[in-house]
């Protein structure tokens, strides 16, 4: 597969870099990170520049571009920051492959456009206190009552579920069903009465907050449903394959920009009369480091490809993921290494990067569930 980018892909990345660096600089970073603030003007102007809805149809507002397109920028919103890649891309990925894949007509007509046009944040709900890893023991359920159904349940780790317009909410509405059935998604208004979120205070990402919903006996319309009654695992599924290949370009970005500040750092700080990086044990690992990101590139690229192809890529979505997270993380703890105390301090960024990193190891699927996952297509477990 042929990864050259495009004469067209290459004024796109351009616009994003020149954008980024006037709009997003180190100080708004750190700013909407002090202040634990969604960066709802930067969204707003991220989505008129046009890279919203870069993989949505012509039909619905989008500029039918591809899964690639989509991976060049979100791995270039990574690099400059995991909050702000998740404030500007969980919406249009998330909840636009789902709407893809499962909206209806008149979902798509409404939501996508809005999504495109920077006015509606979508977030998704999956997870549970007890279904983590194993997604399908969720336990939140949802009751037919009439024109409506109604949901009772806690979910755990829904980021920007406390600004979002609706929640991709995975429930049980058939309790007797066997594992990966029995499940419905519905597009839930946060406002409903009956719903709590609460914010959770975590390590990083902290412009983006990640949140606790809890269901008292919310009622939702019939009408919100996403996808067909008790076949939710399908939307769920298409949504965690788009999330894995979202991770990998993410994996990619952070690694690009905790290395990047180490080459800066090992180029400038003097040493024993010159430059730290021209000893060796630095200079080897800013190579390792360089190599390992090259060769993450190339993983989540590929995986990207095949879904822009309609090909299967589940398989490569996992590796991507897995491999991106852990080179995120390798990457952002040489760094440190390499800025010794200033690492540790918080007047450099490597901190953020290493904080940050950690979720790509846990975030959509732990390691070592993508491993488990790989493992199954090599024939030695369930794919």
């Amino acid at each position: 597969m042929e990864y050259t980018l495009t004469p067209e892909q290459e004024l796109m990345v351009d616009t994003v870099r020149a954008f980024l660096r006037r709009e997003c600089t180190r100080e708004y970073v750190r700013g909407i990170e002090e202040r634990e603030e969604f960066p709802w003007e930067l969204y707003r102007k991220f989505a008129a520049l046009g890279m919203m809805g870069l993989q949505f149809p012509p039909a619905y507002g989008g500029a039918g571009r591809s899964w690639v397109d989509l991976f060049l920028v979100a791995t270039e919103l990574a690099k400059i920051s995991g909050s702000v890649y998740m404030a500007l891309y969980q919406t249009p990925v998330f909840a636009g492959e789902a709407l893809l894949v499962a909206g209806s007509e008149a979902q798509k007509r409404w939501f996508l456009p809005r999504i495109t046009r920077g006015e509606a944040v979508i977030a998704f709900s999956l997870t549970e206190a007890n279904a983590g890893s194993d997604a399908t023991a969720i336990r939140t359920t949802a009751t037919a009552d009439g024109d409506h159904f109604v949901v009772c349940g806690t979910k755990m780790f829904a980021s920007a579920a406390d600004v979002a317009e609706r929640v991709i909410v995975v429930t049980r509405s058939d309790p007797a069903a066997p594992p990966q059935h029995g499940f419905t998604v519905f597009l839930v208004d946060p406002a409903t009465p009956g719903i709590t979120i609460k914010p959770i205070k975590k390590l990083g990402h902290h412009a983006v907050h990640t949140c606790e919903i809890v269901f008292d006996d919310a009622r939702v319309p019939t009408a919100d449903i996403l996808g067909e009654r008790n076949r939710g695992w399908q939307v769920a599924r298409a949504i965690l394959d788009a999330e894995r290949i979202w991770a990998g370009a993410t994996g990619l970005g952070a690694a690009l920009g905790a290395f990047e500040l180490a080459l800066d750092y090992a180029k400038q700080r003097q040493q024993f009369g010159r430059p730290i990086g021209k000893f060796q044990a630095i200079a080897h690992m800013l190579v390792d480091m360089r190599a390992e990101i090259e060769a993450v590139r190339q993983l989540a690229l590929l995986a990207a490809c095949k879904k822009d192809r309609g090909l299967p890529c589940s398989k490569e979505a996992a590796m991507a993921k897995y491999v991106a997270a852990e080179t995120a993380q390798r990457v952002a703890t040489r760094g440190m290494q390499i800025l010794g105390g200033y690492g540790y301090t918080m007047e450099y960024d490597m901190q953020r990067y290493y904080r940050e990193s950690k979720l790509m190891e846990v975030a959509g699927g732990a390691t070592e569930i993508q491993k488990t996952i790989i493992a199954g297509y090599l024939g030695l477990g369930r794919a």
